[in-house]
């Protein structure tokens, strides 16, 4: 394999992690983002980086917009939210950290 390595494992990790550092993106992505927000639309959405213990940090969105209730160091938990649905109807799934 050139550049890479076939000894590949899975790693599972953890659901739950700290809160490391953290904004609030006040603009609709740019493209490529694709989702079902139109300009009308959109809400503005947390960022941040969740540390997961003995794994690594993770930059993901928070589904917590509120800047009163995101705190360095608060426990964040996985979740799962509909990022878009598609004109047939097929919901896409996505991934985003959510406060406890």
């Amino acid at each position: 394999m050139a550049g890479g390595c076939a000894d590949v494992a899975i790693e599972e990790l953890p659901r739950r992690g700290m809160l490391w550092t953290w904004t609030i993106q006040h603009f609709m992505p740019k493209t490529p983002y694709h989702s079902s927000e139109t300009p009308e639309t959109f809400a503005p959405f947390g960022i941040g980086y969740i540390e997961l213990p003995g794994a690594l940090r993770i930059e993901t969105r928070l589904l917590e917009n509120d800047p009163q209730r995101l705190k360095i160091g608060s426990l964040m938990e996985l979740a799962f939210y509909v990022h878009r649905r598609e004109p047939d109807g097929t919901e896409v799934i996505n991934y985003a950290f959510k406060t406890l």
